[in-house]
């Protein structure tokens, strides 16, 4: 999802100034997380999304149904889910742990799980475009490439001492790339949630309005605004969006079916 495409803040445009009343959406489902409970991320073709609640992760499908899950709390009480990833067919993901905990954990839809080691505390995780391979990052500058058994593929260090966030892999040959986070000028409290190119529409965020454009900025589809406007996580195709609410300890997710003209 577009973890995918990357959340990038930015800083000028104005949202066109009507909307139509046929261009907001409903959700097409909510989710209640359990106290405590925590969204995760989300498959970038909005086929999934992760939260952790009561001690497990929980993959739901773009329903919101539970597909299954991984109760983390059986396995060791050191793990608590920080950088999360899935696989593109939902029935793999990868989670890394707190600031001292240098293991990633790899875990199957079927129940297999390996931990894998790192050379530091793992700062980001991702899968590559078919699932078989993953990469880690962490807070020392280590690169880690990993088949999806766990076996270890290759490792670099990065030269500068920095901490990997915001790696993403390519399929010719599992290239590495990091994510470019410069964004446009837009409105000061502009949030760039995700663009397409062929046609150009991109999902923005503000406090006034969560909103899919065109390139002449008029409005295609919108969404009820929200205190933490920059909690929502667009698919790559632009047909799903989840949006994210908290509010003291209860976090609510709502999931939306985009359709024309704002999905290509």
């Amino acid at each position: 999802m577009a973890k995918a495409p990357l959340l990038v803040l930015v800083v000028l445009l104005t949202f066109a100034s009507s909307v139509h009343a046929q261009t907001i959406l409903a959700p097409a489902w909510t989710k209640t997380l359990a106290r405590g409970g925590r969204f995760l991320t989300a498959q970038e073709d909005g086929r999934c999304s992760l939260v952790d609640q009561n001690g497990a992760i929980e993959v739901l499908d773009e329903t919101g149904a539970l597909a299954w899950r991984w109760n983390y709390r059986k396995v060791s009480r050191l793990i608590y889910p920080q950088e999360t990833a899935v696989s593109p067919d939902c029935n793999a993901i990868a989670t890394t742990g707190s600031a001292t905990y240098k293991y990633t954990w790899l875990v199957e839809r079927d129940g297999r799980s390996v931990s894998i080691g790192s050379m530091g505390t793992p700062s980001d995780v991702a899968f590559d475009h078919t699932g078989q391979r993953i990469l880690i990052g962490t807070f020392t500058g280590m690169l880690q490439m990993h088949a999806r058994s766990g076996d270890l593929l290759l490792t670099r260090a990065v030269r500068a001492p920095i901490a990997i966030e915001g790696v993403e892999m390519h399929n010719d040959e599992g290239r590495v790339a990091f994510k470019d986070r410069d964004g446009e000028d837009l409105q000061h409290d502009a949030w760039l949630l995700a663009t397409t190119g062929n046609p150009k529409h991109k999902w923005l965020a503000t406090s006034e309005r969560i909103a899919c454009l065109d390139e002449e900025g008029k409005v295609l589809a919108e969404i009820p605004s929200q205190t933490f406007y920059r909690d929502v996580v667009v698919s790559r195709d632009f047909g799903k969006v989840v949006r994210i609410e908290r509010e003291g300890n209860t976090t609510r997710l709502f999931g939306y079916t985009v359709t024309a003209p704002c999905k290509p």
